[in-house]
């Protein structure tokens, strides 16, 4: 029997490198990585698509980004990614594409595009924050005009509303104008991002914003403390009608 629904595991800020001893704020990211793809093989069928949502390799190394493609061989699914502030694009598009790691940034589904989206436009030297340049815009503006009838996932790195409850400023400079130009659209129904190293989920005239979980630490803002939070990621399940469910899984506990 043919599903009516299409999975998709979203990773995120995974900042490995290509010393499996290296620790990032005193955390080896490598190990807890490895444990979030052991934890996903044990809990979850093979996703249809992964979705990596930015910062793959801190160190930037070439050898890095091949690693983490070799990992994913395990699942035999399509991979997507954008890049985060962390990577270096000139290795990454020297390790991309591969045979099932992509380097496209849209996706036909039957019902749903998936449009990956750079928010690094205009990097400023020691500032982390993000830009989605007008080209970007343009471009989403013209794959959602040119597919009416199918709904629509932004995923992209930097996260885009504002939640000074969970400690986060602003991490996309022009996240107003961002956010007016996703609202235009009825189709668009999710934005999934990540760099913010929590969970959390906004809900704003229509659409669902979520930030994924570290594969990595977790932080409670800008300044980097670590907290107790588990090593995490996302999982999503596109149904054919529009609807989507999603929740978010840890290594050592759970929520949704």
């Amino acid at each position: 029997m043919k599903r009516d629904f299409t999975t998709i595991l979203q990773l995120t800020d995974l900042h490995l490198f290509a010393n499996s001893d290296a620790l990032f704020n005193h955390v080896n990211t490598r190990d807890t990585y490895n444990q979030v793809l052991s934890h996903i093989q044990q809990h979850y069928e093979n996703p249809d698509i992964i979705i990596i949502t930015g910062d793959l390799a801190h160190d930037g190394n070439l050898e890095t980004y091949q690693f983490i493609a070799d990992s994913l061989k395990v699942f035999s699914s399509r991979v997507y990614y954008v890049l985060g502030n962390h990577d270096n694009r000139e290795n990454a598009n020297q390790a991309y594409p591969l045979p099932f790691l992509s380097t496209e940034t849209h996706c036909l589904l039957d019902n749903w595009q998936i449009i990956l989206v750079d928010s690094n436009h205009c990097p400023k030297e020691n500032n982390y924050e993000g830009e989605i340049s007008p080209a970007e815009l343009e471009r989403i503006e013209k794959l959602v005009v040119n597919y009416p009838h199918k709904w629509t996932v932004i995923a992209m790195h930097h996260n885009v509303p504002d939640h000074q409850d969970r400690g986060i400023n602003i991490e996309l400079r022009n996240h107003e104008q961002v956010m007016q130009h996703f609202e235009r659209f009825n189709t668009i129904k999710l934005v999934i991002s990540g760099h913010v190293h929590q969970d959390f989920t906004i809900n704003q005239n229509g659409i669902c914003y979520f930030s994924t979980p570290s594969t990595g630490y977790q932080s409670l803002s800008k300044s980097g403390q670590i907290t107790t939070e588990a090593p995490g990621y996302r999982w999503l399940k596109l149904y054919h009608n529009g609807r989507f469910e999603t929740d978010v899984r840890r290594i050592n506990v759970w929520a949704s």
